[in-house]
């Protein structure tokens, strides 16, 4: 009989070396946005062979920055998926538009481009997707559209630090892609997101918007102080150099976090492949998985759920189809393939602090049956 376990879903990843950093950014002049900030950007850039990274308090200010930069305001609309945290969608709504959800593919969880053409009107101001997971979306075939009807595309990249797309870095492909490093994704500067900008244009005036619309870096000094124009209404999405430390640190440690992940999710790709009531989600070699959830449909989901839990294994949804939500408006009826994830979907945990015996303990259980 296998001893019963504790796993959980997720676990932040600190390196031992940030408490000291943080502590040496405590005692100096610069506590808020400030040299260390434009460090991070800076190597965030180089490690991921990025540009033009914007960092931000959290990946929600990203996404809303992105469509407060783009132009969407009230009577839009924004083609989205329903598969996602809220906040992805919320957004929508904060800049008074309307998101408009379209089917996702039951094998990966994304957004269905085959779903999104008939969806445009002349209020569509862009199309939005999310890398479900940290597994890329279908970017040709979203982008074949959105060149058609001249839309911007904003990626969610919240799950998908380090995934590639045809050998492509995601945040170098659509004209938007934000980041999350929030308390337990892959890095974490315990709350903050970066938003990449393809165009020079937007990028200095998403750069603007950070902080009020203030041009930081254009400000006369004068004997009474920094004197300034402000010619587009900004927000207070600044982040500090104290999180930027801690991104510093996590930044070293990335491709080991990587691997690690990448590590885990194999193993469990080859071990319940073919197990009875498991299907595995898709995974081409066209592209790199971020490796952020683990997602697979079971059969009797509760049943699943119950049984892992009691053997101590933390299992989740994760996400629920937004279009649930009041906020959205009535439960969408054209969403099919929606309606089957939500009653099947389950994440299993995977993160880096895993140990091989639990991977194998969590394998073991699933294979015994529920």
């Amino acid at each position: 009989m296998v001893e019963k376990k504790e796993i959980v879903m997720f676990y932040p990843f600190i390196p031992e070396g940030v408490p000291e950093k943080v502590v040496e950014v405590l005692k100096s002049r610069w506590i808020g946005q400030g040299p260390k900030v434009d460090e991070f950007e800076n190597e965030f850039c180089k490690k991921l062979n990025l540009n033009n990274a914007i960092y931000l308090n959290s990946c929600t200010s990203a996404l809303r920055l992105a469509l407060a930069t783009i132009g969407v305001g009230p009577g839009d609309e924004v083609i989205t998926t329903p598969n996602t945290m809220i906040a992805t969608n919320t957004v929508i709504l904060e800049q008074f538009a309307k998101p408009v959800f379209a089917d996702i593919q039951y094998e990966t969880m994304n957004i269905d481009p085959n779903d999104i053409e008939h969806r445009i009107t002349e209020k569509t101001k862009a199309i939005q997707c999310v890398h479900f997971g940290g597994y890329p979306c279908d970017i040709d075939e979203i982008h074949k559209i959105a060149k058609e009807y001249n839309l911007p595309v904003v990626e969610d990249a919240a799950h998908a630090l380090g995934a590639k797309y045809k050998g492509k870095p995601i945040g170098s492909i659509s004209d938007y892609t934000s980041f999350s490093f929030q308390a337990i994704k892959q890095i974490t500067t315990v709350d903050g997101g970066m938003l990449c900008v393809k165009d020079q244009k937007n990028y200095e005036s998403a750069k603007r918007r950070r902080w009020f619309g203030i041009p930081r870096d254009k400000r006369e000094n004068t004997p009474i102080g920094k004197v300034f124009d402000v010619s587009e209404v900004g927000f207070k999405y600044n982040p500090n150099d104290v999180f930027a430390t801690i991104g510093l640190e996590q930044l070293k440690y990335l491709d080991e976090i990587i691997k690690r992940r990448d590590e885990i999710a194999k193993k469990y790709r080859e071990e319940l492949d073919g197990i009875k009531g498991v299907t595995l989600l898709e995974n081409k070699n066209d592209r790199t998985n971020g490796n952020f959830l683990f997602t697979i449909h079971v059969d009797r989901r509760l049943d699943f759920a119950k049984m892992m839990h009691s053997k101590g294994i933390e299992v989740e949804l994760h996400n629920c189809r937004n279009d649930m939500y009041t906020i959205f408006g009535p439960l969408r009826k054209d969403l099919p393939n929606m309606e089957k994830a939500q009653e099947t979907a389950i994440n299993i945990p995977l993160h880096s602090h895993l140990s091989d015996d639990d991977v194998d303990y969590i394998i073991k259980t699933i294979r015994r049956g529920w």
